[in-house]
């Protein structure tokens, strides 16, 4: 009954496609890994060479799949809500079926793995001799998996979706229980929030900058570990303190953000952290073969151009995101939202 959606044809059709790529590519890794040790020209060594390329091909067509795979179940979720009663965004959608969130998540998880997968892909090219081949070819047994269970999950979110229910919308079950979080002292707490949260994201451009001036063990973990604190704290920093502003009242879905009323302000926002996160953990993975690869300078090579990527993705998820507080304070004359009196009991 779900499936003459056009929408949810699609997501299943792009689901099935990664999982068979990836089938693909798990096969021919396989078959090739315990040939990837060879460092020779013999014609073994071409032939692994070709396998391993058509794996990477396979690998980076499911990357580009798999994060449109991420929007088409969040457009889904979105576009239903005019069929399921009480649904006023994708968060009614997604919490009126059980695995609703799994879909979403699953999908993020792995998008992140296949983009950590290339990152080691591209490093093994810059290789004069396939000494990171094996490597690259077992991590694919790795992050198939990954790619079947979220198959898995948007199936039972697809499958079990039900328009006759009538759903909560976040109004109802987000605002009033996060309205509860530091209710003894809001401001304060959700401003300390967003103060870690913006002290986090500038840390990892920082560490960022600092890996593409001196590309070393320190820098490189460094940015990794400040990216995946920056994500963190960015999550729930975007929900308590971006969200009410961009709405401009007591409001904390982050579902809401990807609506035409709020500018769309969450694609671009959430895009940012996910690159900076993927791509910042990406630096830490390539930085943990320096020794395997026998190539340090080529580690180096390919951290410079990559810690660029994350410096740019963080320094734009904190432009996006405090864009909603100065126009707030701009059209406000500095006043606090937090502190405006009845904002947050509803008088």
């Amino acid at each position: 009954r779900n499936l003459p959606d056009p929408w949810i044809i699609a997501r299943l059709v792009t689901g099935i496609t990664v999982s068979v790529l990836l089938t693909c590519a798990v096969g021919l890794a396989w078959r090739s890994a315990p040939d990837g040790h060879r460092g020779d020209g013999s014609e073994a060594r071409l032939a692994l060479e070709r396998r391993a390329g058509l794996v990477a091909t396979l690998v980076e067509a499911a990357l580009v799949m798999l994060v449109t795979s991420l929007a088409l179940t969040l457009l889904i979720a979105d576009r239903l809500t005019g069929s399921i009663r009480g649904a006023l965004c994708a968060w009614g959608v997604l919490s009126s079926v059980e695995g609703g969130f799994a879909a979403v998540w699953t999908s993020a998880l792995a998008a992140t793995a296949c983009a950590l997968w290339v990152v080691l892909h591209r490093l093994d090219l810059r290789l004069h001799t396939p000494r990171l081949t094996r490597c690259k070819l077992l991590a694919a047994l790795v992050v198939a998996p990954i790619v079947w269970l979220d198959l898995a999950a948007t199936a039972r979110f697809v499958f079990t979706l039900d328009r006759s229910v009538i759903a909560s919308c976040c109004s109802s079950t987000v605002d009033p229980r996060i309205a509860a979080f530091g209710a003894a002292d809001v401001g304060p707490t959700r401003t300390l929030l967003a103060l870690l949260a913006l002290v986090a994201a500038v840390a990892a451009v920082a560490a960022a900058m600092w890996v593409g001036r001196a590309p070393g063990a320190r820098s490189a973990w460094t940015a990794a570990a400040s990216s995946i604190a920056a994500c963190a704290l960015s999550l729930p920093a975007v929900v308590h303190y971006v969200a009410p502003h961009v709405y401009q009242a007591p409001h904390f879905c982050p579902f809401c953000l990807l609506r035409s009323d709020a500018a769309g302000i969450g694609w671009p926002l959430f895009g940012a952290i996910f690159v900076g996160t993927a791509l910042g953990v990406g630096l830490g993975v390539a930085e943990a073969t320096r020794s395997a690869s026998g190539e340090p300078q080529e580690v180096s090579a390919l951290q410079r151009p990559l810690a660029r990527w994350v410096a740019v993705a963080w320094t734009t998820a904190l432009v996006i995101a405090a864009y909603p507080v100065a126009r707030f304070a701009l059209a406000s004359h500095g006043a606090s939202l937090f502190g405006l009196d009845g904002l947050w009991t509803g008088s």
